[in-house]
């Protein structure tokens, strides 16, 4: 009779045993950005001004709460996650379109190899971009140029990025890119109208890198592409193009950035193309104190549609997660082109055709 016990106690905690060691070698992790500030802009519209708390992205970055976790498989393999939301501070809602996870959501295994990811994600563009625009996704940035910068991931997509020395290669396939407003390009319908292909190489060291990617957007009719410029059509066999070389170097503490991105967008009867120039530094000034500074050019092959805006901002750390900061822009149109200094909101506040902005903006921003 005990030794019948001793049997099923046995046969109880083996599970439970084997449950304990798989717990301890899978790590879950809660963490997020949250960024707000007030920001001004003049001549709204022309001649009013604004004040206001940006939706879309802080003076730093988009607010965010995200999951990651990883499940060790042995034989150095792994399992891992990612699941991440966009949070508008001023509102608490969520972005993109109200989407639960939409700024990341995947599962993949990585091993030495490589990692292999499933689900909505990045494109490479977005990993080009790193460590050469050193504004990131700040409310007086690139993407205040070109609304596809701050937006550069896809529905439905299966992703390889691998990491060799101090090269890096990735590439993405998505068969359908985006089912929501403004994209309405869900495809996954055996068309190939609504595609998307990405790719990258990068090498990267410490003092220095250089990388070049290419993301290939297919559009049908009815789609749309974010950053669209007005007056074009998108039908089936429509494609935008991004094409980015981009490189940083370290001198002494001090971080230089540049590149430029290539657009190619074919509309039904059109195409529009650009190069968006730009140059970065970010500088410790003293301990706590930090100046970012970018200048980005937009060349166009439309007449007068070229654009100049330059921000800068001085970052205050209180610690390596927290820091207040003050932001200032000014953006300069041409004729035909109306871009506002900010791309603080979804409809931006534009000064009218051929004329500049001003803005400014202080803020607070925390990671966990």
């Amino acid at each position: 009779m005990q030794r019948s016990l001793w049997k099923g106690c046995a046969a109880a905690c083996v599970p439970l045993l084997v449950a304990g060691v798989a717990s301890a070698q899978s790590h879950v992790q809660l963490y997020g950005a949250v960024d707000a500030g007030v920001e001004y802009l003049n001549r709204v519209g022309g001649s009013g001004s604004q004040m206001r708390m940006p939706t879309v992205t802080g003076g730093v970055m988009p607010s965010r709460l995200g999951f990651r976790g990883t499940e060790d498989l042995g034989n150095g393999l792994k399992a891992q996650f990612v699941l991440e939301m966009g949070t508008a501070l001023d509102t608490g809602t969520t972005q993109q379109s109200g989407r639960g996870f939409g700024r990341q959501a995947n599962v993949g295994l990585s091993g030495h190899w490589g990692t292999l990811t499933l689900g909505r994600q990045y494109t490479m563009g977005l990993y080009a971009m790193i460590g050469s625009d050193l504004m990131g996704p700040a409310v007086f940035g690139l993407g205040s140029l070109n609304a596809y910068i701050p937006n550069q991931r896809v529905d439905n997509a299966v992703a390889y990025r691998g990491k060799f020395g101090a090269w890096e290669v990735g590439a993405l396939y998505s068969a359908g890119r985006d089912g929501l407003a403004p994209s309405n390009c869900a495809g996954e319908n055996g068309s190939a109208g609504c595609d998307a292909y990405s790719a990258m190489v990068k090498y990267a060291t410490p003092a220095w890198g250089v990388t070049l990617a290419h993301d290939r957007l297919k559009g049908t009719a009815g789609s749309a592409f974010f950053g669209q410029p007005g007056g074009l059509t998108i039908g089936q066999g429509s494609r935008d193009d991004h094409t980015y070389l981009t490189g940083y170097y370290m001198l002494d503490k001090t971080r230089l950035g540049a590149g430029v991105l290539h657009r190619n967008l074919k509309a039904v009867g059109e195409t529009y193309r650009s190069n968006q120039y730009y140059v970065a530094v970010s500088h410790p000034v003293a301990d706590k104190v930090v100046l970012d500074a970018t200048y980005t050019y937009l060349d166009a092959n439309r007449r007068q549609a070229n654009a100049h805006l330059l921000s800068v901002r001085g970052n205050y750390l209180f610690s390596k997660r927290t820091k207040a900061y003050a932001l200032a822009g000014t953006v300069h149109n041409d004729a035909n082109v109306g871009y506002s200094v900010s791309g603080g909101t979804a409809a931006p506040a534009s000064p009218g055709l051929g004329k500049g902005q001003v803005g400014v903006m202080v803020g607070l921003f925390h990671a966990f």
